[in-house]
């Protein structure tokens, strides 16, 4: 609900009148998530502190006040105030960074349980608005202990009088960017890398500083008088390792999915019936892959996919290209289908508490469709970690891997890839001529090795 912003200084003799003028910008910038009050709070490296605040958000000249020649550290906010959260007549008190001894905190998000923790661990403050009880928190708990008892969002900074030196900069699924400049001899950090580094091509922005995400659901400390950094993840993802295979039933998905079961995962074959030519072969596949697995299967009905037409895959009155040909280019494009597969299965994570995903992608595809693309998978995972609830990873054991590899890990590791159907077509055997045909038999022919799967020619 607000823009945090800040920074720290990495080298004693940097200018303090050029970093604040650059940190006033930033600050200007974050205003279009808060247009409320604004706040700064700073040490100095002997230790001492300040606050300044105000409730006229377009005025910026009252955060020179908050710096001086000795200042090692600043946080800011520029707040929009919630509608739970709304307070009359506002106040100094109402306004962000809040404090206490010495310890101040700067918070995006929302803290469901404020309430509750004001009462349960007695925790007084200055206001009733819900970040507020973060400093009383910390200083009972530590920093991660205190994160341990929000029920809610947040991307949290903190400094303390006590380690003028130092920055505290936490997050969940709320965003914290950081920007080392070495010329100012500072690090920045602020919600939005807009904020940090105005728009500009992509030259400009490769010769300058590095604008870099803090991790979801870290916690990172940096010290700017030793130059050093420690990170660590606060609630780190894996937990169950319960995993859905997104499995077609074909060579990769099947190998994906031994893969996995041998890695101590408890698998489940997660199969999408979108109406394609080789629907039932593939559900025949799937089950019969289950079953050798002894593992489970789900299927999930996505027949609306089909409908939607576009492609000869679901469509027969469009042709399938053949060998060569279809293997290198994505003749066969169903509309953003590994993009919708994913966001059910992230949705079925959610509602079975699975944290993990497994996908048959791979480098050889990649090549021809972009939803099999590492950028692709490695997006989606960023995506699964910040938009939902159980925040399942994805993996995807073949991402490194071409066809004729592939079969020999499937060999290696036994998978049961003698019962997958790879074929576009649905017929009594594999066509042997479209493009996974060709691949899967070119493969094989590459190992000098029999291929466990008959062919109409």
């Amino acid at each position: 609900m607000c823009s945090i912003s800040g920074f720290i200084v990495t080298r004693q003799n940097a200018d303090r009148n050029a970093i604040v003028e650059h940190y006033i910008d930033i600050l200007s910038r974050g205003r279009e998530r808060g247009h409320d009050s604004i706040g700064v709070a700073s040490v100095d490296i002997d230790g001492e502190s300040r606050r300044c605040v105000t409730l006229l958000p377009g005025d910026y000249s009252f955060v020179r006040s908050a710096v001086t020649p000795r200042t090692s550290a600043l946080i800011g906010n520029n707040r929009a105030e919630p509608t739970t959260e709304f307070v009359i007549s506002k106040t100094s008190n109402d306004i962000q960074p809040f404090g206490e001894e010495g310890i101040y905190i700067s918070h995006n998000g929302t803290i469901a349980n404020d309430n509750d923790l004001r009462r349960n661990l007695s925790i007084e403050t200055s206001t009733t608005i819900d970040s507020a009880v973060i400093p009383g928190l910390i200083k009972k708990y530590g920093v991660e202990g205190a994160l341990h008892q929000l029920v809610g969002s947040y991307a949290l900074a903190m400094i303390d009088a006590k380690h003028p030196t130092m920055i505290w900069l936490a997050c969940n699924y709320k965003p914290i960017y950081t920007l080392l400049d070495n010329d100012l001899g500072a690090i920045f950090f602020a919600s939005r890398p807009n904020y940090l580094q105005p728009e500009q091509d992509f030259a400009s922005r490769l010769k300058g500083p590095s604008i870099l995400q803090v991790p979801p659901y870290h916690l990172i400390v940096v010290n700017g008088e030793q130059n050093t950094i420690h990170q660590e993840a606060i609630i780190p993802r894996i937990g169950s390792k319960k995993a859905f295979i997104i499995c077609s039933g074909g060579l990769d998905s099947t190998t994906a999915a031994k893969w996995a079961q041998l890695q101590g995962y408890d698998i489940t074959l997660l199969h999408f019936m979108y109406h394609c030519r080789a629907e039932q072969r593939e559900t025949e596949a799937v089950k019969a892959i289950a079953k050798e697995l002894n593992c489970g299967s789900r299927f999930e009905d996505l027949s609306w996919l089909g409908k939607l037409g576009g492609s000869s895959l679901t469509d027969s009155s469009l042709p399938i290209t053949s060998d060569e040909i279809g293997a290198e280019f994505a003749h066969e494009w169903v509309p953003a289908r590994n993009l919708i597969f994913t966001a059910m299965a992230a949705g079925l994570c959610d509602r079975y508490n699975y944290d993990t995903l497994v996908m048959g992608l791979n480098l050889e595809e990649a090549g021809a469709f972009p939803d099999n693309t590492v950028e692709f998978y490695e997006a989606l995972d960023h995506v699964c970690n910040i938009g939902t609830i159980s925040r399942p990873q994805i993996l995807s054991p073949l991402g490194s891997l071409v066809k004729h590899e592939i079969v020999q890990l499937a060999l290696d590791i036994k998978a049961p890839i003698h019962l997958s159907w790879s074929c576009y077509y649905g017929g009594e055997f594999h066509c042997g001529h479209c493009g996974p045909c060709f691949m899967r038999k070119t493969a094989f022919k590459m190992l000098g090795k029999k291929d466990l799967i008959r062919y109409e020619r």
